[in-house]
């Protein structure tokens, strides 16, 4: 590989389904990281030969159907999650590839009797990506540019990171993938406008509401839904498939994991031929075997409309997401100039058909679903490395708070609030305990749960509950790749920082 005449910054969209990578070459012209002769985009799925071998891409995802326990897939909606979440037990036992604890409390995939966490599976996939893009730039890359789903949590974020940086790389930033296909979107057309990102992946449904003024892009608010996206269209079919052989057969699939990721295979695959076709026939060998020994195929033909039907809840779950980002930020629909559509979900006729009530809703001529993201991200990237940095203005996707022993509670940084930051909150009611208190800090998953993600503990020492020190204040730094750190301050002059200890297990 020669040397480069620059410093490039690879731009990654590690995401649930796929990952693709971009980058600014010495010329300062874009270039997307070919995956095959006719892709762009890397399956983000592992397949483990063995425990000490592993396959990376669409290689791997053929073996969804022929060792679907060995094969990882769509592990991301779990990277970064405790083992003991109410998400985690909800949604494990869908695959057939087996979802555990690991050492730190965190979820792991047991393969070949062997634990395998999933920030190293995240790694195989970002590395695989990464080696692709080192070959077709002739260069070796060591900084990147990551995207993320605006509501990863921040111990979701720091296993991104972790996984690049396992893979070689410096990371650069951290952005969230809507606003990363706005950066995408402003400078195609550089508007002076406000846009609303509807962004539906895999695993997440974002929706961010942005200010394009003067090339700067500014986040105005953002929301969405953290346990909705393709993977939940998929289940709704693959229910409706289950509940069809039962009523033709009389026969359960649901206790067979192995079936059930089969048919969650077949699921995504009609659900991207019914964005084309009106029908879509599908057969699944040998699902079930009867009394009599014989076995039995699926054989259906799914519907566009009976599709349409199907997930309808679910296109109403986006709708009503973004009219609370709308209302948040005090703007009405009729306000905002264009609708970005990306994601692979925003192919399907139906969502397209439910969103005409904006101005205008772009084309994929304008912003490609699958690719968008990247490229913001490569953007993003080719800026950090120019003088003055990046015309980007984040923020907090969800509401920060810390309880203290008791049950009382402070939200020290809102939902919505810019970063970088600095928030502070007065402790009015540290115990007076001679050993150290420990005080939680948590997100709040989503707008609508009661739920808490914690992120972890502070330990504050005795000496700021005697003598003269009385409620010093806590206070809360973010900066722009949404990395926490605390500190604490009094009137007196003391100041000294925290260390947040990670929050495991339950």
């Amino acid at each position: 590989m020669t040397a480069p005449t620059h410093t490039p910054v690879l731009g990654i969209d590690f995401g649930t389904t796929n990952t693709s990578a971009a980058w600014f070459d010495a010329a300062g012209k874009l270039r997307v990281v070919p995956v095959t002769d006719k892709s762009f985009v890397l399956p983000s799925v592992v397949w483990f030969p063995a425990a000490d071998k592993s396959m990376v891409g669409h290689g791997a995802r053929t073996q969804i159907i022929d060792d679907p326990k060995h094969t990882v897939f769509g592990s991301k909606r779990f990277l970064g999650r405790r083992f003991q979440s109410e998400f985690v037990a909800k949604h494990k036992d869908r695959f057939a590839f087996d979802v555990v604890a690991g050492a730190d409390g965190y979820c792991a995939v047991l393969i070949y009797g062997q634990l395998i966490s999933l920030t190293h599976v995240a790694q195989l996939v970002i590395a695989d990506i990464v080696a692709r893009a080192n070959r077709a730039a002739r260069v070796h890359f060591k900084e990147a540019v990551l995207t993320v789903p605006a509501h990863s949590t921040v111990r979701q974020r720091e296993a991104v990171r972790r996984a690049a940086e396992a893979a070689g790389l410096s990371v650069l930033a951290l952005v969230n993938e809507p606003t990363a296909a706005a950066l995408y979107y402003a400078n195609l057309k550089s508007p002076q406008e406000k846009i609303l990102i509807f962004d539906l992946g895999g695993g997440t449904f974002d929706a961010t509401l942005m200010q394009v003024q003067k090339g700067v892009a500014r986040v105005l608010a953002t929301g969405g839904d953290a346990f909705l996206g393709g993977a939940n269209f998929d289940e709704r079919v693959v229910e409706h498939f289950v509940e069809t052989f039962e009523r033709q057969q009389g026969l359960n699939l649901r206790t067979n994991r192995t079936v059930m990721q089969r048919l969650a295979f077949a699921a995504e695959n009609t659900k991207t031929a019914l964005s084309k076709a009106d029908a879509a026939p599908l057969r699944v060998p040998v699902v079930a075997q009867k009394d009599d020994g014989q076995f039995v195929d699926f054989n259906y033909t799914l519907t566009r409309p009976a599709l349409e039907a199907l997930v309808e809840p679910l296109v109403e779950r986006c709708v009503g997401a973004c009219e609370d980002v709308l209302a948040h930020a005090k703007v009405k629909a009729d306000q905002v100039d264009e609708l970005v559509l990306v994601g692979g979900m925003t192919r399907m006729p139906v969502i397209r058909k439910r969103l005409t009530g904006f101005k205008k809703v772009s084309g994929e001529k304008e912003v490609h679903p699958e690719l968008g993201v990247c490229i913001g991200a490569a953007l993003l990237g080719r800026d950090l490395k120019r003088p003055g940095g990046a015309r980007l203005k984040d923020v907090v996707p969800m509401p920060i708070s810390v309880m203290l022993p008791g049950g009382r509670t402070y939200e020290v940084i809102e939902a919505n609030a810019p970063v970088p930051l600095t928030r502070a909150v007065t402790l009015e009611a540290l115990p007076l305990w001679d050993a150290p208190v420990p005080v939680l800090v948590f997100e709040s998953v989503d707008r609508t749960s009661t739920d808490r993600e914690p992120i972890g503990t502070l330990h504050i020492g005795p000496e700021w509950r005697m003598g003269k020190v009385v409620a010093p204040q806590l206070v809360l730094e973010m900066d722009t790749s949404f990395q926490l750190k605390a500190r604490l301050v009094a009137p007196g002059g003391m100041n000294t920082s925290l260390q947040l200890v990670d929050a495991r297990g339950g």
